[in-house]
């Protein structure tokens, strides 16, 4: 018996049939250089034999080897493999992949990008002190009912086909009104790009508006994800300080008076990671400076709609006369994380080009996931969901103020948030938050080890974001108790 035969593993209860196996199996013999082109296949009777099954399942192997080309059939002769074949140098037995294996590696090069990190695992199965919204708040039932009634509708098959790469026109309009009545936003349909949420939005700008040495400035704590998108657009990075009012707008200016500065990526309600707002007078004089030195005001406004204390503060691009800020946002906090609807608020004439790029990425976004949002923005029940859950979220984030305050105020230096869903929290530097981190989790929580946030070489903050959403007041009671026996221990 030929041995290649004994290394035809077919399985009879497998999905794909039988006959399927031992033509792929033969296929891989081929490939390995064991059967040579021009050898001679065992006859259908013989095979059978060996392997232990019917005939017919051996013929309909070799027809389908036959239709594909690897071997020929001449009558009364028998089956050859084709002399088309190349050439394949053999491989010793014990060297033969298996069916099921896979290589770990390419087996050719690329370039390894050492901007983007591999991604961090988020553990949202574990409870602790996540930075984002508790999706047990999530109206769920409003967006199934919203769901069914789109698919229930004649007029509903039209969203299982495709749309437009910038969003259908309702879900524009609807989004365009949102942002007009709750910013101040003087937008229309023309004025939005739907995407995948923020981060999406986020690549798009940055590879349609950097070009390589462009230098973006952004705060010395900043969000990194923004960061990777200017970096990985080939950009230089300059970093000014941030302080309880926020940006530093007039070492901006200085900047500006020694460099052409291309843009500039602000989070000016609530500054990521610390929570600061941008007060009244830096707002305008950072329009100021754009429209007399020409560069983009990118406005990543996350969280607009989670402000405690007083009404939110208009955006700045509420007051841009000069077409010099990009306003960025999603629904992803307001509803919950996995509903993917992003946004982009900019002229006409950017959105174009932008949804060019769009459309090689992902011709589209979801269109009735769009659609029943859109729907729930014009019947005003976001706007309920949100009155209902700020109140939540207000009381979650005093109960862990005060909780920290009691606990933990010879820890943790932090002020209350006006607004968002996390503490700005420094840890006192006799407990390093990685080895803090890993102790808590050994207890089943998690705690950021804020080391996203050490933006500049060699500096340790030893702070993080600790997030008061996610948990109710029993489960945020919890935490912290395990927390100061932690740092007690």
């Amino acid at each position: 018996m030929l041995p290649w035969i004994t290394m035809m593993n077919l399985q009879k209860d497998a999905e794909m049939p039988v006959f399927l196996q031992l033509a792929n199996g033969i296929i891989r013999e081929i490939k390995n250089g064991i059967l040579k082109p021009g050898s001679k296949m065992p006859g259908t009777r013989m095979m059978a034999d060996a392997l232990k099954i019917n005939r017919q399942t051996v013929v309909n192997a070799y027809d389908e080897l036959d239709a594909q080309g690897w071997i020929v059939s001449r009558q009364s002769k028998g089956s050859f493999i084709s002399h088309k074949l190349p050439e394949f140098t053999p491989k010793r037995i014990a060297q033969i992949p298996q069916p099921s294996n896979r290589p770990d590696c390419t087996g050719y090069s690329f370039t390894i990008n050492t901007i983007i990190h591999e991604p961090a695992k988020p553990n949202r199965h574990i409870n602790g002190f996540h930075d984002g919204p508790d999706v047990r708040l999530v109206p769920a039932e409003l967006l199934s009912r919203g769901y069914k009634s789109i698919l229930s509708r004649k007029s509903g098959i039209i969203l299982l086909s495709y749309a437009e790469v910038e969003g259908r026109q309702y879900v524009r309009k609807a989004i365009s009104d949102y942002l007009n009545s709750t910013r101040g936003l003087q937008t229309k349909e023309d004025n939005l790009l739907i995407t995948r949420g923020a981060q999406m939005a986020m690549y798009l700008l940055a590879s349609v508006l950097i070009s390589k040495n462009d230098i973006v400035v952004t705060a010395n704590l900043s969000f990194r994800y923004a960061d990777i998108c200017f970096l990985n657009a080939g950009a230089t990075i300059v970093r000014i300080p941030v302080d309880e009012d926020g940006i530093d707008v007039d070492e901006l200016e200085k900047i500006c008076r020694k460099k052409t500065i291309r843009a500039i990526y602000v989070t000016s309600h609530h500054h990521y990671p610390t929570t600061v707002t941008l007060c009244a007078a830096r707002r305008m004089k950072l329009i100021h400076l754009a429209e007399q030195y020409g560069f983009i005001i990118i406005e990543d406004d996350y969280d607009y709609e989670f402000h405690y204390e007083s009404s939110p503060i208009l955006p700045l691009a509420s007051v841009d006369k000069q077409g010099m800020v990009v306003y960025i946002g999603s629904f992803s906090k307001t509803i919950s994380p996995s509903i993917r609807i992003g946004y982009i608020a900019a002229p006409p004439n950017l959105i174009m080009e932008l949804s060019k790029l769009r459309m090689i990425l992902d011709v589209q976004g979801d269109p009735i996931g769009e659609q029943a949002v859109a729907e729930l923005l014009n019947e005003g029940q976001i706007r309920r969901h949100m009155k209902k859950v700020l109140k939540v979220y207000k009381e979650r984030r005093d109960f862990m103020v005060n909780r920290l305050k009691d606990k933990l105020s010879d820890v943790i230096d932090f002020k209350s948030p006006e607004g968002g869903l996390s503490i700005w929290a420094r840890f006192d530097n006799k407990y390093p938050l990685p080895e803090l981190s890993e102790k808590m989790m050994k207890k089943n929580l998690v705690l950021s080890k804020g080391l996203i946030h050490d933006l500049a070489p060699g500096k340790k903050l030893n702070s993080t974001r600790m997030g008061f959403g996610w948990m109710n007041i029993n489960e945020a009671d919890h935490a912290i108790t395990v927390l100061e026996e932690t740092i007690k221990r």
